[in-house]
C-alpha cells in the first residue's frame, strides 16, 4: 500500500528538468518598518520575560524505592531515625533545598544544605507519591518557598500548594 502511494506521488510530481516558474511566489506576510521620520515611529518596545525553574531531586524512601535492593554489604545497620515535629518558619530559602523524600501520604520532607529537614504538608487532595521523582518550583522575587503561597510541580504533572511547614528534629530512641 505504501509503495503504491509512493509511485503515484512520483507520477504526479513535476519532472526535474521542467522549467521553473519565472516569477517568485508571493510572500505570505508583508512586513514593513516605518521610516524614522514618519509620525507612527514614536518608539519601539521590547518585552523580556525571565522565568527561573528549580528542580529538586528525590531521595530514596520507603514510599518511592522502586528499584532493586542494593547488594548486601558487610556493615553495621543503623536503627531507623525517629522524628518529632516542631514549629517551623513560614518560608524556606529555595537556594538551601537540596533534596526531598516522600515519607507520608500527604506530605514530603525537604532536606536542606544545613542538614535540616522540613516537612511540607501538601494541600488537600495532593498525594506525596506523585512527587516520587522530585519536583520543580518556580523562582520567586524573594527566593523563598512559602506556605499558603507557593506551588510545587511534580514531574508527573501534578501541582500542589504547601499548606504548612514543620521542622523535623531527630529524637533519641529508647531501646528497652
Amino acid at each position: 500500500m505504501l509503495t503504491a502511494a509512493a509511485l503515484l506521488a512520483m507520477l504526479w510530481a513535476p519532472a526535474a528538468d521542467a522549467p521553473m516558474p519565472s516569477t517568485p511566489p508571493e510572500p505570505l506576510v508583508a512586513v514593513s518598518i516605518p521610516a524614522p521620520g514618519e509620525a507612527t515611529a514614536g518608539f519601539w518596545q521590547v518585552v523580556i520575560e525571565q522565568q527561573l525553574i528549580i528542580r529538586v531531586p528525590a531521595q530514596r524512601s520507603s514510599l518511592n524505592n522502586f528499584s532493586a535492593a542494593p547488594a548486601p554489604e558487610m556493615r553495621v545497620r543503623q536503627a531507623p531515625v525517629e522524628w518529632k515535629e516542631k514549629k517551623a518558619p513560614k518560608c524556606v530559602a529555595m537556594r538551601n533545598i537540596m533534596g526531598m523524600q516522600a515519607t507520608q501520604r500527604d506530605s514530603i520532607d525537604l532536606i536542606t544544605k544545613q542538614k535540616q529537614r522540613f516537612r511540607a504538608q501538601l494541600n488537600r487532595g495532593c498525594r506525596a507519591l506523585d512527587f516520587y521523582a522530585g519536583f520543580y518550583m518556580q523562582g520567586t522575587k524573594d527566593g523563598q518557598l512559602c506556605e499558603d503561597r507557593d506551588e510545587i510541580h511534580a514531574r508527573t504533572g501534578a501541582k500542589c500548594q504547601i499548606e504548612k511547614f514543620r521542622l523535623m528534629v531527630p529524637v533519641a530512641r529508647d531501646d528497652d
